[in-house]
């Protein structure tokens, strides 16, 4: 296990920004991954510049994407990084003569860095490869749809990703990509062209300028909404908005028509804070899918004070935690003992007793990015909470805060969203007061029994 996680760290160092990927060696001789990314919170897609084998692509099923803290650009800049848990692949499907290859995982609980392994063949690889083909991606970019004139927005002919909010940069980072190439000729045509996502930017007052060669209909940044007006100095059309940002990620939208021009679509985005006269260009690192989750802050959570925790006891104690006034082993495994729903409690001790009172008062201060949850919305309106595991390449699971289990098919998905709060319920601390909390901890903090001799 130790050289399976020092071996993915050193792929971490070399990972760079999402679409420009880094290759270990080849699966198929000439063949590259041209780009990796998230279509959404459970699919992922890779384009390579030539057809993946499907030897290669079956050998990916149930294996394990890694995530890292941090994003890869940051990554690539030889920052260090930490484990911080594995999505599962639960299916692929190759599209486009075998080109593209889409994965369906788990949600992507956390804006990291993503590794994903793909399979080297038996064979030697070429002269100065290394032993595996990686690609790396990160949760930066838009979200992007495009629909034909007069067409229902809500079903678009086209929907994926953009690295960058600069078209040309866009083109040259995808470019082999089938799903790219033909989003670039469409926009030749009359449509819509809809991009959305979350801008980070610094603390202060800042305006946020998109120039484009085609007319922009409507954009809002934040809370501000823009009128579009013509750029000056020659052809095109440019809208500028302004905002307030407190560092946290603000959500922008705009809607492009295409092909009103015949040249290739053209589009930048770049801002500037207060007075500054020269403008920024939005950086990989600035921009986040708009699905994608920001994690709690825990800086803006209370302060939780443990009271005096020196007492309890032990036996008490696991009568609670696998009775049905605490119903501790529903979710919790301790010591080989309950279900695994949530967090394996065995070596919680490690933590103290003041850090496992405060993860029972306050849930959901510190979430496990393993055990984040999801508000998941069907097609039909039904609304269910909780942690989402891939189930099959056709269905997700969802388990609530009651440990039941509802089965959910992809294709009745309508959005599918992180949510801040944890699984575990709160108010335990009111329900078993302070003596039954000493008690709980109490037997979590017990030594392991002594096997029987034998």
């Amino acid at each position: 296990m130790r050289a399976f996680l020092v071996r993915f760290l050193v792929y971490v160092i070399v990972c760079t920004p999402t679409g420009e990927v880094p290759l270990r060696a080849g699966d198929e001789p000439g063949t590259r991954p041209i780009a990796v990314w998230p279509a959404g919170p459970i699919e992922v897609f890779a384009a390579f510049d030539q057809p993946l084998s499907r030897a290669s692509a079956d050998a990916l099923v149930r294996k394990s994407i890694p995530y890292f803290d941090g994003t890869a650009s940051a990554a690539g800049r030889g920052s260090s990084s930490r484990l911080l848990g594995q999505l599962r692949i639960a299916a692929i499907r190759l599209m486009d003569d075998n080109r593209t290859l889409l994965m369906a995982t788990d949600p992507h609980p956390r804006a990291a860095c993503y590794v994903l392994p793909l399979p080297a063949r038996s064979q030697a690889p070429r002269p100065g490869a290394g032993a595996d083909l990686t690609a790396s991606y990160d949760l930066s970019g838009a979200e992007v749809t495009w629909s034909e004139e007069d067409a229902d927005l809500a079903r678009p002919r086209w929907s994926g990703w953009w690295p960058r909010l600069d078209a040309a940069v866009v083109r040259r980072l995808t470019r082999g990509s089938r799903p790219h190439d033909e989003l670039f000729d469409l926009l030749r045509k009359r449509g819509r062209l809809v991009l959305s996502t979350l801008i980070r930017l610094p603390k202060g007052t800042v305006t946020l300028r998109l120039d484009c060669n085609q007319p922009i209909d409507e954009a809002s940044f934040g809370e501000s909404q823009g009128e579009p007006v013509a750029a000056s100095g020659g052809p095109g059309h440019r809208t500028a908005l302004k905002g307030s940002s407190q560092g946290e990620p603000l959500f922008m939208t705009t809607t492009v028509r295409t092909g009103e021009v015949d040249e290739p679509f053209a589009l930048t985005g770049t801002y500037r804070m207060g007075d500054e006269k020269a403008d920024h260009a939005l950086e990989a690192g600035q921009l986040l899918l708009p699905w994608a989750p920001s994690g709690t802050d825990t800086a803006t959570q209370p302060l939780v004070v443990a009271p005096d925790l020196g007492s309890g006891d032990p036996v008490r104690g696991k009568l609670l935690f696998t009775g049905d006034q605490a119903r501790c082993s529903q979710c919790h495994i301790f010591r080989g003992q309950g279900a695994q729903v949530g967090p394996d409690l065995t070596e919680i001790e490690r933590k103290g007793r003041a850090e496992i009172y405060r993860s029972i008062a306050a849930p959901s201060a510190s979430i496990e990015p393993a055990y984040a949850t999801y508000t998941i919305i069907t097609k039909t309106g039904q609304v269910v909470a909780g942690m989402a595991r891939a189930e099959g390449g056709d269905a997700i699971r969802v388990l609530d805060t009651n440990a039941h289990a509802t089965l959910i098919r992809r294709s009745e998905i309508d959005q599918i969203r992180p949510s801040a709060t944890s699984i575990m319920p709160v108010g335990l601390t009111a329900t078993l007061g302070d003596g039954g909390i000493r008690d709980i901890i109490a037997f979590l903090t017990s030594p392991a029994p002594r096997p029987a001799p034998r």
